[in-house]
């Protein structure tokens, strides 16, 4: 009898944290659509992989759709949500998936990775590195997979070779001591600034965890802890001493700032290795790529950046199609083409073991930084209204580097 209620109450757990999924009409009865965020070179090679997808693939077609940036695609689809009409499949960051989920828009992903003939097999999932699949499970709806990665990157650090050189500094910092020592003395020598502010809510948890810290424990937010705290003093001190200035946000002030070399480092996703390297027009021997400083380098931690594709409850069709696409973009020989062509690390080890990406890695030392990052690389939190607290976090930084806020207020109002 006793079994029996447990398992009972165990049922009734499952079903209170997993909403009941609802259908929606598809966006395009004819075609899958995929709404994206890639743009320039990313989304060229995007549309070539899915018409290559498409010639070879019966049933339907996907079809991308740039739905702008990810807050714009959030906005976008929740509306949608509401409206009951939606793609057959969205990127999406987990923290907008579990808001789907919620909203019984999201497929759970399960039946498709096992299925006996489209799935993965368990060598095929093994394959992935296993951070970059992990994230897209969600314990608090029973740790199923309701999104699969699909363009991923990590935080890492940019410099300008020549500016250290001028102050007479051969390597990048290793540790966020080094980091401050090294901006005091870009700013003697060079009489410039040192570091170009980005603020972004993704960096800052980056800084968190590499101060040893955590950002979310048991449903409660920590940002009054001691390593939060330690890196908005580091931020305040930066800024108030004129060692960093920040950038206008959403512009890319910063990269531009580096290659002209007025600053010698910025913090950036790896993805945007492509971007720097035009703006330094090809000289790479004037930059140079390193994991982002840490407070103890023997236990490193980064952010891992990118977002993960969602498949909707529409028809069985368009799932099936959203599903086949999601699994031919994520094989390891297109990840390779993916990763060559875009500057996102490859998420499959025999991706990251092809002769094609080892001679890249080769070809220059500091093309191997993102993908070494993954092993240290940490998802967010993957919870309900996170977005919201993104905003939040950013808002805080900005007060401090403003010096409208000391580290301890802001500290204190964000948790």
């Amino acid at each position: 009898m006793l079994h029996f209620l447990l398992a009972a109450l165990a049922a009734a757990s499952l079903h209170a944290q997993t909403p009941p999924a609802r259908v929606f009409k598809p966006l395009d009865a004819d075609a899958a659509v995929f709404w994206s965020r890639q743009t320039t070179e990313a989304g060229e090679f995007l549309r070539e992989l899915t018409d290559r997808f498409n010639a070879a693939t019966e049933g339907l077609n996907i079809r991308v759709v740039h739905a702008g940036g990810y807050d714009d695609i959030f906005r976008r689809t929740s509306a949608s949500i509401q409206a009951g009409v939606l793609p057959a499949l969205s990127v999406a960051y987990e923290s907008m998936t579990v808001e789907y989920v919620a909203a019984g828009a999201a497929a759970s992903l399960e039946p498709w990775i096992n299925h006996p003939d489209l799935g993965l097999t368990e060598a095929e999932q093994a394959d992935f590195i296993p951070a970059v699949l992990e994230t897209n499970r969600y314990p608090q709806y029973g740790d199923q997979l309701y999104s699969f990665p699909f363009a991923k990157s990590v935080l890492v650090m940019y410099y300008n070779r020549e500016v250290l050189a001028k102050a007479g500094i051969e390597a990048p910092p290793a540790t966020w001591e080094e980091f401050l020592d090294q901006c005091r003395r870009i700013r003697r020598e060079t009489r410039g600034f040192a570091y170009a502010l980005n603020v972004d809510a993704s960096a800052f948890n980056a800084m968190i965890f590499s101060m040893g810290g955590d950002v979310v424990r048991d449903g409660a937010t920590l940002y009054d802890s001691a390593a939060s705290v330690q890196a908005l003093e580091l931020l305040a001190t930066l800024t108030r001493e004129r060692l960093a200035y920040q950038i206008p946000q959403g512009s890319y002030d910063d990269e531009a700032a580096l290659a002209a070399g007025r600053v010698a480092f910025t913090l950036r996703t790896s993805a945007g290795k492509s971007s720097v390297e035009r703006l330094f027009g090809g000289e790479n021997d004037r930059w140079g790529m390193a994991p982002i400083p840490q407070s103890d380098p023997a236990r490193p931690a980064t952010v891992l950046f990118g977002p993960n594709v969602v498949v909707f409850n529409t028809t069985p069709a368009h799932e099936e199609a959203a599903w086949r696409f999601i699994k031919y973009f994520t094989s390891s020989e297109v990840g390779v083409d993916w990763a060559l062509a875009t500057g996102y690390v490859p998420m499959r080890k025999s991706a990251a073991e092809s002769p094609a990406m080892q001679a890249y890695f080769e070809r220059w030392p500091h093309n191997r930084v993102a993908f070494d990052s993954l092993t240290f690389a940490r998802a967010e939190p993957s919870l309900a209204g996170w977005q919201t607290v993104r905003g939040l976090i950013e808002h805080a930084v900005t007060a401090v580097v403003t010096g409208m806020q000391t580290p301890e207020q802001a500290a204190r109002e964000l948790t």
